[in-house]
């Protein structure tokens, strides 16, 4: 059973109710709310985090899998004129990096999820009250959405967070960003003809600042004695500048003048990419670095120009998040600021870890290690 009380949740679905009512009087479907039922799936996946961190290299095995590569060509095959018509509707935003989008988040379609979005919606808004807003508001637009008869309630299904169709949409983005191609009178992205869904993935990208002519990012590599210090903090330099210190691109098409921060995601003994601007585009579509990574490469591998180089460490032994909690806490203790003591690798915590690495003569790549770990503890 769940832990969370049924009763909080039909308190808020009331309360939530009565609202919605007073502020959108012309919602057909608000009746539907007394149905919504409380998902404990949801609950427990939105509320139990896994000890065991899930590694980049993990991320990348199951996401840009061969599986996934050779899948994805044969969808670039047989999706042929799709992926034409999307770029003659004026969104240059490439094939393959559509592909991959398609590829990750639901295996080229084969897994949209079986959650009853309203349900999932609803669980979410009741009982996660930092995001609360966030869903409440997700659900209205869910509600417009089978108001105008885009989809039947039956079909209306999607992830445990709520998300929908090919390239799992939340509701309002859907509702903003959703494009109709074919001017059937409405925005399909649920069946089996992924044209909607893509089209609508690319209108996304291209208002949020995408680049045509570049990639999401390239790997890399360093030379001997390069300093991590520049690695990892959000400076850009221009290609042609990062290749006068010795970083070497994988991809030799990308412009001398484009702008590229690089990073060392799993450390030194592990694969760096150069992140360009269109980098920012999926994390607009999705914050998670890991998965625009995994999306940059995917796309990569998909134009048939890439693999790894480096590979990954055979050495490297991944911490669970109470380790990283206590290297959090460690550094805190000692003046630096990682963001919080919460388990995630974010952007301070891996700043400070740098800084930590350079007091101790280290190579400061600021990835949390077993090494790392044993000098805190050991402390």
């Amino acid at each position: 059973m769940s832990s969370y009380p049924i009763s909080c949740f039909e308190e808020w679905r009331e309360e939530f109710f009565t609202q919605t009512r007073n502020s959108h009087e012309d919602l057909e479907f608000l009746d539907t709310l007394e149905t919504v039922c409380f998902d404990e799936e949801v609950w427990n996946k939105a509320n139990n985090q896994p000890e065991e961190i899930f590694s980049l290299q993990k991320y990348f095995e199951i996401l840009t899998s061969d599986t996934q590569i050779v899948n994805g060509t044969e969808k670039l095959n047989s999706e042929s004129k799709t992926f034409g018509t999307i770029g003659d509707f004026g969104l240059p935003v490439s094939r393959e990096v559509l592909a991959a989008i398609w590829g990750v988040e639901t295996r080229y379609g084969e897994i949209k999820g079986e959650h009853p979005v309203l349900d999932a919606l609803a669980t979410l808004a009741a009982t996660n009250t930092r995001r609360r807003d966030f869903f409440e508001q997700n659900l209205i637009s869910a509600l417009k959405i089978l108001q105008d008869g885009i989809v039947r309630p039956d079909q209306f299904k999607g992830s445990w967070a709520g998300a929908m169709g090919h390239t799992q949409f939340m509701p309002s983005v859907y509702l903003e960003y959703g494009i109709d191609v074919r001017l059937r009178g409405k925005v399909d992205i649920w069946g089996d003809d992924p044209l909607d869904a893509l089209a609508s993935t690319a209108n996304y990208l291209y208002k949020h600042d995408w680049a045509e002519y570049l990639p999401v990012l390239s790997e890399v590599s360093v030379p001997p004695g390069f300093d991590f210090m520049k690695l990892n903090n959000g400076h850009e330099s221009t290609v042609s500048n990062w290749q006068t210190q010795g970083i070497e691109f994988v991809n030799k098409e990308v412009p001398l003048n484009a702008n590229a921060e690089i990073i060392s995601p799993a450390g030194k003994d592990g694969p760096k990419f150069a992140l360009f601007c269109n980098f920012k585009s999926i994390l607009a579509y999705n914050p998670s670095r890991s998965y625009a990574l995994a999306v940059g490469y995917l796309a990569n591998c998909l134009t048939g120009k890439q693999t790894l180089v480096s590979g990954w460490p055979s050495t490297e032994t991944y911490l669970t998040r109470s380790e990283l909690k206590k290297i959090q806490s460690y550094l805190v203790d000692r003046g630096y600021d990682t963001g919080g003591i919460d388990g995630l690798t974010g952007s301070k915590t891996i700043k400070s870890i740098q800084h930590y690495q350079k007091s101790r003569g280290w190579i400061p790549d600021g990835f949390p290690d077993r090494e790392l770990y044993q000098a805190v503890v050991s402390d």
